[in-house]
């Protein structure tokens, strides 16, 4: 049934809380006119008027009940409706009251009555069409019939004439307020419409780059992990070259997605800062060591300075901390040509945690710092610029650095270097039970077998070469029931799966094994989710499913192995993988 045809809508609903709210102030007013009456009606006439008002008054109280409301909406809708008819009643009632007592003086206060319900009505608090009917028609006739009552009522033109304008006013601006009340509406709809169509491109957009970003990293993972083991191999110099350009160009390419990726969910508002554990000292260390090859491969020296009160343990998300230090450290490394870069920790006058990034590279002016931080932005943005790049990464970092709660910022001077720091207050975790076990040692690799699961074969055969390459023992299987299978069977140091595949998908596998392990108290084999679903919501259902950590493609035999070897020895926790090797 369509309710809004009997005027049973969203405006009707609006008006039940006002009503209810000015319950009292109504309250108030029946008493001062009661008082008032009893100086010129009669007391029984008072208290027919007043038990009218009261049946009125009490029923709307009663139907304006919200919880009442929601279980029987018709039933209360239809009764404050009722109420609200019996309440105008009232009023009308007293009004006339006032009009048959002796003397000018009634007719004065029975207008004043009258015209009082005219101006509740017209002043906004009825926007239901129905609503307002009920509330203004009866006041508005007996204005309009009331000096027809008066002997000779053709000398009351003037009169007459008064009442028929402010009647012609209430109608006009109950109207009017209803008409702008109705268009409202239909506006705050289309922006409703607006609100849900953008709300589903973000979702769409989102699924968009989650499925190209799958797409991009199958193939890539085939040409990255291939162009490392070859650059490991002993080749001819021209060739070694040849491995090292294709190595550096698929790093940046990886580099790229990954940096679009992240500008896509900061707009999206999909970035989310995770609390965990983990090791300031630690994370610098690994940082440094990360960065240290492509500063070798210039010659320059990557010094770590690390404050003993700062190398603790803190309670944060380590994996953005990571990236946006690793950024810092990168940029330097790159646009550092001679001299040396230092990477320190140390804690700030407020108890921050500070990391500053030191170079001697080429610097930059006030202008150009204006500017740094926004999106595709560098400091070198001309047409010869000797340094590639987004110019997305420090966007990215001081959005990431504000979500935690820190500062990013820097300081520079032209052809003598720069100076980044990033400063975020974390609670030290320090307290038992949050700091880290000991570390088992890691089982020898030589000894290991490895069960690998991917649809796709070129990432099959990449995981071959590597592992094989390391003298590790691996079983291939094409999908996540045949996964399940060979785990029954054969007994397993580690588990890479893949999460898209046929017949049974990676995270349906992941739970069934965990499930088949529970089932007969077997030991629990360490899973890595090996996918190129690189999207938070992926690393959050693979832990879900019980996988110990998730390794986005493309890969290189270093971040493979330093993955097994990490999880092999429980270091490394679920979310950290992808960014810790």
């Amino acid at each position: 049934m369509n309710l809004s045809v009997l005027g049973f809508d969203a405006a009707f609903d609006q008006t039940a809380v006002e009503t209810r709210n000015q319950a009292g102030s109504r309250i108030v007013i029946g008493v001062l006119v009661f008082l008032t009456g009893l100086t010129a009606i009669p007391l029984n006439a008072l208290l027919v008027w007043a038990a009218i008002y009261l049946v009125g008054d009490g029923a709307l109280w009663a139907s304006t009940d919200p919880r009442r409301q929601a279980r029987r909406p018709l039933v209360f809708r239809s009764l404050r409706l009722f109420a609200t008819g019996v309440s105008t009643s009232a009023w009308v009632t007293i009004g006339w009251l006032w009009w048959w007592t002796p003397g000018e003086t009634g007719r004065v206060v029975a207008v004043a009555l009258l015209s009082g319900v005219l101006l509740y009505v017209v002043r906004g608090c009825h926007r239901s069409l129905i609503q307002m009917a009920t509330t203004g028609l009866p006041p508005a006739v007996m204005l309009l019939a009331l000096p027809f009552t008066v002997p000779n009522f053709t000398r009351e033109v003037g009169l007459i004439w008064s009442m028929a304008l402010l009647v012609a006013f209430a109608v006009s601006s109950g109207v009017n307020a209803w008409k702008l009340h109705r268009a409202l509406l239909v506006t705050n709809q289309a922006l409703l419409d607006k609100q849900h169509e953008a709300e589903a491109a973000s979702v769409a957009k989102s699924e968009f780059l989650a499925n190209m970003s799958h797409e991009i990293r199958t193939p890539l993972n085939g040409v990255l992990a291939m162009a490392h083991v070859l650059n490991d191999a002993d080749l001819p110099p021209r060739e070694q070259e040849a491995t090292r350009l294709i190595c550096a160009s698929g790093e940046m390419l990886e580099r790229l997605l990954s940096d679009i990726l992240d500008l896509a969910k900061v707009e999206a508002g999909q970035l989310e800062i995770e609390a965990a554990p983990f090791q300031a000292g630690d994370l610098v260390r690994s940082v440094a060591a990360l960065s240290r090859p492509k500063a070798d491969e210039k010659g320059l020296p990557i010094t770590v300075e690390i404050d003993p009160s700062a190398d603790r343990t803190y309670l944060g998300d380590a994996v953005r901390v990571r990236q946006v230090v690793l950024n810092l450290v990168s940029n330097a490394v790159k646009f550092t040509t001679t001299g040396e870069v230092r990477l320190a920790l140390k804690t700030g006058a407020e108890g921050q945690l500070c990391f500053d990034v030191a170079d001697t590279g080429e610097g930059f002016d006030p202008a150009v710092k204006a500017r740094l931080f926004d999106r595709f932005q560098q400091a070198d943005g001309s047409i010869t610029r000797r340094f590639g790049g987004s110019g997305l990464g420090l966007s990215i970092s001081k959005h990431l650095a504000e979500m935690m709660g820190g500062v990013l910022d820097c300081d520079s001077t032209p052809g003598t270097g720069s100076v980044f720091w990033f400063a975020v207050s974390l609670p030290v975790a320090d307290a038992p039970g949050l700091m880290a076990e000991a570390e088992p040692s890691p089982p020898s690799m030589s000894a290991m077998r490895v069960l690998a699961a991917d649809d796709h074969p070129t990432n099959l055969r990449v995981v071959e070469i590597i592992l094989r390459g390391a003298g590790i023992e691996v079983t291939s299987v094409v999908n996540g029931l045949e996964a399940v299978q060979a785990h029954a069977v054969g007994a397993y140091d580690m588990i890479l799966m893949d999460m898209q595949m046929p017949v049974m998908d990676g995270m349906t596998a992941v739970a069934q094994i965990r499930a088949a392990e529970a089932r007969t108290g077997g030991p629990r084999t360490p899973i890595i989710m090996l996918t190129a679903n690189a999207m938070p919501e992926h690393v959050r259902a693979g832990r879900l499913a019980g996988a110990d950590a998730h390794l986005s493609k493309p890969i290189t035999p270093a971040s493979l192995l330093g993955a097994i070897s990490s999880v092999s020895a429980g270091r490394a926790p679920v979310a950290d993988i992808a960014e810790a090797v």
